[in-house]
C-alpha cells in the first residue's frame, strides 16, 4: 500500500493531511506523487498519523507463513543430510555477508554526503 492508498482508505483529503501535519499541501502532494521524498522523521510522523507501520507506509510486503507451512518447512529441515545442512549454512553465511557489504556501501555513501 502506498501513501495515497493509505490516505484514501482513511477517507482523508490531501489538504487535511497537510494541514494536520503542518506541511505545505504542495510538499505533501510531492510525497504522494514521488516528486519528493519525506525525511525519516516525516515518515515516522506519517506512519503515526495514519496509524500504520513504517513498513506498510513504505510498501514493504511481509509474507505470512501459516502454521501448516511452518510444520512442512520444519519437516523438510529435519530430513536434511549433514552435507545439505553444511551447504545451507554456507548459503546463509553468504547472504548475511552480502547484506553486511551492501549495508557498508550505503553507510559510506551517507557519510560522503555529510
Amino acid at each position: 500500500m502506498n501513501l495515497k492508498e493509505i490516505r484514501i482508505s482513511k477517507g482523508l483529503k490531501q489538504k487535511r493531511v497537510a494541514m494536520d501535519l503542518n506541511l505545505n499541501p504542495v510538499t505533501y502532494n510531492g510525497y504522494e506523487t514521488g516528486k519528493s521524498e519525506p525525511s525519516i522523521e516525516m515518515i515516522i510522523k506519517l506512519a503515526e498519523y495514519f496509524n500504520v507501520t513504517t513498513d506498510e507506509l513504505l510498501g514493504a510486503k511481509r509474507e505470512i507463513i501459516n502454521l501448516s507451512e511452518k510444520r512442512n518447512l520444519l519437516e523438510k529441515i529435519n530430513k536434511l543430510t549433514e552435507a545439505e545442512c553444511f551447504n545451507l549454512n554456507i548459503y546463509a553465511d553468504a547472504l548475511i555477508c552480502t547484506r553486511i557489504v551492501h549495508k557498508g556501501k550505503i553507510n559510506s555513501i551517507i557519510e560522503e554526503k555529510e
